[in-house]
């Protein structure tokens, strides 16, 4: 796959595809991964895609605001002047941050120095790596006697047409 068709406009499509839907109340986002109009399919686009709808996801549940959760209490104890970083508080409240897992945030020298990747090349590391060491769960003894049935069950009507 070129990873030049997987670009900064390839995500920012990606997101806008998820994003207004999920604004909207839609609880299902169709593509992750799909490149050239759904003619290509992407592993790192589709690690990419699970990254931003993970952050819409995010998004979407919103911010609770509350007097505990806006901490006014510590507000009016600690003032305008003071250390908010350092109070248990503000780790407590920490969760509310959107964390990307694929995103680097280093400065652009340690980025350098590690190898210049971009986040098309981290995301197709990601998909290597869980292709590897992917466990899938096996199914029930019950779910395969099923399955095998329909598998009858349709070869028998194709006989029949």
């Amino acid at each position: 796959m070129d990873s030049k068709l997987c670009d900064a406009q390839t995500g920012f499509e990606s997101l806008l595809t998820a994003l207004l839907p999920a604004l909207a109340g839609a609880n299902l986002v169709y593509g992750a991964g799909m490149l050239d109009s759904g003619m290509v399919l992407d592993y790192g686009k589709m690690i990419l895609d699970d990254e931003i709808n993970h952050n819409i996801k995010r998004i979407v549940k919103g911010v609770e605001v509350t007097e505990a959760s806006i901490s006014v209490d510590l507000i009016e104890e600690i003032g305008h002047t003071g250390n908010y970083l350092t109070h248990p508080s503000t780790l407590n409240h920490f969760s509310a941050l959107i964390q990307p897992r694929l995103m680097n945030r280093e400065n652009y020298e340690n980025w350098s120095t590690k190898g210049r990747t971009d986040v098309h090349e981290r995301a197709m590391e990601r998909a290597r790596e869980l292709v590897a060491d992917h466990q899938p769960k096996p199914i029930s003894e019950q779910a395969q006697k099923e399955i095998h049935e329909i598998i009858r069950e349709t070869e028998k009507e194709l006989k029949v047409i």
